[in-house]
């Protein structure tokens, strides 16, 4: 188990790891903690074991505050700019886990250190300052997982921008070596071009699909996540652009199952990938091209695989391809971590590229 996912990833066997770490270590914090103020009148290990079970029936009550605030009050208030009402909800939430854990303290500690032999609970005749007291540790808490949070959506942030920037100054240079590029406006404007003199009647339906990936490429492309639904529809209309008017078209196989309805995915995954598969087949010289794109829909996971015809001498990918895909797997391992798969194989008679997405574990900041 690595640093990196143990730490961001969504995965839920990652998540469960890496919270049932957090609280461990909170528990034999505390407990140790506790253990050292009774050191003087008990043994350490007797104090530890004795002072374990207070510490490790009261965490339930710090979990619920903690994952309210951070699960609730941050997504909900926070990030949408209500700060006023988070913050009196905060405050409501810290009244109401003093009244539990005060309640926790008077009814139950006392029946465990019973139990364990420790001497009763000496409850302060001060209310003000045990209630003072009470709010400056649970605010505490919930500051540190807050804090934990934030800084978790700092760094996501910061990779992203870092990868948006190194993107930005791979376009502006102009490379043409396999980086996420989206060349097929060009391409397609160019076709309208050379098609206007002499087949002028498919210009209408060209331009009308040129302009809605134009839309995407300018305005979702920015978005975090886009509609599955129409990540797909935009691809049908993208292979159809393909089709239409190309001198060498190749034979386009689609087939697809599976029911995309209330699915999201980042945006800029699945057309680059099959524009690029385009590419690739454009650079190869066949007599018979073929490009079949299976896409297969189930719980949350997208199952991509693009397919096209090759030599049989030829058993790398041109162009910069792999380079592509490298870029490709950096977005994919930024935005989902250890949820995701792309691979390549190449047989005798094709390249075959499967790309496998848990959608629901995408690192999200809410």
């Amino acid at each position: 188990m690595t640093v990196y996912p143990l730490i961001f990833s969504n995965n839920p066997r990652y998540r469960v790891a890496r919270h049932s770490l957090f609280w461990g270590l909170w528990i034999i914090y505390y407990t140790s903690f506790g253990a050292l103020y009774w050191s003087s009148k008990f043994p350490f290990v007797r104090s530890f074991f004795s002072i374990l079970p207070e510490v490790f029936f009261s965490t339930p009550l710090d979990m619920i505050f903690c994952y309210s605030i951070i699960y609730f009050l941050l997504p909900k208030f926070l990030f949408t700019g209500r700060y006023i009402r988070m913050t009196l909800l905060w405050l409501l939430f810290s009244v109401l886990f003093i009244i539990a854990f005060q309640s926790y303290t008077v009814y139950v500690i006392p029946v465990i250190r019973k139990m364990t032999g420790m001497p009763p609970v000496e409850l302060s005749k001060n209310w003000s300052w045990a209630f003072l007291n009470l709010f400056y540790q649970i605010n505490m808490e919930g500051g540190l997982a807050a804090a934990i949070k934030l800084g978790k959506l700092w760094f996501i942030k910061q990779r992203e921008l870092d990868l948006i920037k190194a993107e930005k100054q791979k376009l502006e240079r102009g490379r043409h070596d396999g980086q996420l590029q989206s060349v097929f406006l060009v391409n397609a404007l160019d076709r309208v071009e050379m098609l206007s003199v002499r087949e002028s009647h498919v210009i209408p339906a060209m331009i009308k699909k040129i302009k809605n990936l134009l839309l995407y490429v300018i305005y979702d492309h920015n978005q975090a996540s886009v509609s599955l639904e129409k990540e797909l529809r935009l691809l049908e209309e993208y292979l159809e652009l393909e089709e239409m008017g190309s001198p060498d078209r190749p034979r386009i196989l689609l087939k697809r199952t599976g029911d995309p309805s209330g699915e999201q995915i980042a945006p800029f995954i699945l057309l680059p990938l099959v524009e690029n598969s385009f590419r690739q087949l454009s650079l190869l010289d066949l007599p018979d091209k073929y490009l079949r794109i299976d896409i297969h829909i189930l719980s949350g996971s997208l199952n991509l695989q693009v397919a096209w015809s090759k030599p049989i001498d030829t058993s790398t990918l041109a162009n910069g391809g792999n380079i592509f895909l490298q870029h490709i797997g950096n977005r994919l391992d930024l935005l989902y971590p250890e949820s995701h798969e792309l691979k390549v194989f190449i047989t005798t008679a094709q390249f075959l590229i499967d790309c496998k997405i848990n959608l629901h574990n995408a690192i999200k900041l809410g």
